[in-house]
């Protein structure tokens, strides 16, 4: 082991054990505090990355399984959300082995335009449109994703392979595009209905689906407009023109000929799956939630033969996401359980005694806190039921007007997942694909908060004003 690679692991392992060895907060168990040490170190490896990311989990869980329950270490491998992610994953290989995404990649690729910022402005409005009845964005980048990923790799740009060239910038876009949608509408996420019934017990706000988007067309509306341009400057791709590939693309159109009968299937199967994710949940007599629709078209594209037992296998990506997400997961799932969360927003809410201090100034940090705990979740459900509750107990008790408090956490709920690439299902699956390093992806991210930020209190602040919302 080379001395780097040491210098890593013995942080982490700092870490875990300096943690453990810290006397157990009041308020928590041991047992609480202990998880506490494991989950701190798993994020220590997955940011340090003294080995690649499921070398590191299995390192961890393996030795720590000899002092702390099963349940704790591998319940996230029961999760049918960790499964969902690896599924959708392996069934994108599917747009690869028939065709189907190298036909779609040639057909957008001819109505882009000559730059390859034209490619970037297709996908956004393609979330944008699937947005307001897809309740899912990690749905939705299942479908919108290997799309353009097939542009990339259609071109030449692999992840082990000139990822700059296009696939990064499109992987980058796509995760900021799946936040600003989920933002924008109130049926864009799952999690945004959370929020709703949180501030309507706890706050007295009501929200409606037509006031949620009266109080995000601007601000949410000119970070999606901007978001193509914004990361194609911060991290642009090396590819300058698509003139000279489009010729290509005709070629290959003519080459593929008419479409294969798996391609036809794929794409009867595509549609159907897309349709679950928008209405399974109200159909009567079956569970068709977002994950067993993800198992269905699994389930579906094996039984027509579109893929097979090699190919479930050969998804590297999806069992190595598999292997980390499942152990983060169940460790930050046990925390949830064991009332962690909760302590954690109680302590700060003694901590920030903020009654009397200008209304603004409360909002701002009630914000930057909501972003700032972001990196303890990995889920966004989760942060918001468990982390909510005592911001706005918190708020209450002040003098910020409690309509732009909800609605910023509210909108920021989407956009903070972007600080990293477990906050959020679609981080999950773009992150997967191995086109962008994970220190870039998360500054990235980062930058696109910011941006979000700023356009949300210099504009949408004064915006709601003008509009009466506050």
């Amino acid at each position: 082991m080379d001395k780097n690679r040491l210098i890593k692991l013995l942080t982490v392992v700092a870490i875990i054990v300096g943690v453990w060895m810290i006397p157990t907060p009041e308020g928590l168990k041991a047992d609480t505090w202990h998880i506490v040490a494991v989950y701190l170190g798993l994020l220590a490896g997955l940011v340090i990355k003294p080995f690649n990311e499921p070398i590191i989990t299995l390192i961890i869980i393996g030795i720590m399984a000899m002092f702390m329950k099963s349940t704790v270490l591998f319940g996230g491998y029961g999760s049918t959300m960790t499964w969902f992610i690896a599924i959708v994953t392996i069934v994108c290989t599917a747009f690869v082995k028939t065709g189907l995404g190298k036909r779609l990649a040639y057909t957008l690729l001819l109505k882009a335009g000559s730059k390859p910022l034209g490619l970037g402005y297709i996908m956004v409005l393609t979330d944008l449109v699937l947005s307001p009845a897809t309740g899912s964005n990690s749905a939705r980048t299942t479908i919108i994703y290997p799309i353009f990923e097939s542009i990339a790799q259609g071109i030449g740009s692999k992840p082990d392979s000139e990822p700059r060239k296009l696939g990064a910038y499109l992987t980058t876009l796509m995760y900021s595009s799946s936040q600003g949608t989920s933002a924008l509408f109130l049926t864009g996420m799952a999690t945004n209905a959370i929020t709703v019934s949180l501030l309507d017990s706890m706050l007295g706000i009501q929200l409606t689906w037509g006031s949620w988007i009266a109080a995000t067309i601007v601000p949410g509306g000119l970070f999606l407009l901007l978001a193509p341009y914004a990361i194609y400057k911060m991290y642009p791709p090396e590819l300058k023109s698509l003139d000279d590939i489009k010729p290509m693309a005709r070629e290959g159109l003519s080459q593929m000929g008419p479409m294969n009968f798996n391609e036809k299937v794929l794409v009867v199967l595509f549609i159907l799956a897309v349709l679950g994710w928008m209405f399974g949940a109200s159909i009567p007599f079956v569970n068709l939630n977002m994950q067993v629709v993800g198992f269905v078209f699994l389930a579906l594209v094996l039984l027509f033969g579109i893929l097979d037992w090699n190919d479930v296998i050969g998804a590297k990506g999806a069992w190595n996401i598999f292997v980390w997400y499942g152990a983060f997961y169940g460790v930050a799932d046990a925390l949830a359980k064991a009332g962690f969360y909760k302590w954690l927003a109680g302590v700060l809410g003694n901590v920030l005694n903020i009654g009397n201090a200008d209304g603004l100034i409360v909002t701002v940090v009630l914000l930057f806190i909501s972003l700032a705990v972001r990196y303890f979740f990995v889920s966004n459900s989760a942060f918001v039921a468990s982390f909510y509750p005592v911001l706005f107990a918190v708020a209450a008790t002040t003098n910020a007007n409690l309509m732009v408090v909800g609605l910023l956490l509210a909108v920021f709920a989407s956009y903070g997942a972007l600080l990293t690439h477990y906050g959020n299902g679609a981080g999950l699956i773009v992150f997967a694909s191995g086109y962008v390093p994970q220190g870039t992806f998360w500054k990235v991210g980062t930058y696109m908060v910011i941006l979000a930020l700023a356009l949300y209190l210099l504009i949408g602040l004064p915006y709601w004003k003008l509009i009466g919302l506050y």
